[in-house]
């Protein structure tokens, strides 16, 4: 495999920077509808995906510290959108959840992430749009 010249290295750049801010701006749409700030974000996108999760799991994914994702679960629980449970099988742990408000919030922010994405497919015919998807698959799997 041949290396990429500099000037592809800087035109992926651009690009991912401009995809880079539509993703944010619809994160930022997301959390502002809930008051939230990034880390609550993806806290809620874990636990969504990963329910009955530990706190410990959520804070390794996300890599920060136990004390700060102590501090979002507990932001999120006062604010209605996340539950802490105590499984029956061990009681010293503490299982995550969302609540229905969490699951909304969920919902809104995986809707303006949708829109980002089909803004970006939209300009490509339908040909362009299975090679890009295939191309952004196979980098989005290569270890780095």
């Amino acid at each position: 495999m041949t290396e990429p010249t500099q000037s592809q290295i800087d035109q992926l750049t651009i690009a991912f920077e401009r995809f880079t801010r539509r993703f944010k701006v619809a994160e930022a749409g997301a959390a502002m509808e809930h008051n939230l700030n990034a880390l609550d974000v993806q806290a809620l996108l874990f636990v969504e995906d990963h329910p009955g999760c530990s706190l410990g799991d959520v804070a390794r994914y996300l890599q920060v510290a136990m004390t700060t994702m102590s501090s979002a679960a507990d932001r999120l629980v006062r604010r209605d959108m996340m539950e802490r449970q105590r499984p029956e099988a061990n009681r010293r742990s503490v299982a995550l959840t969302l609540t229905a408000k969490g699951k909304a919030s969920v919902a809104g922010y995986m809707a303006g992430y949708g829109d980002a994405c089909r803004a970006m497919l939209d300009p490509l015919d339908p040909e362009e749009r299975i090679e890009f998807l295939r191309l952004t698959d196979k980098m989005a799997k290569y270890d780095i």
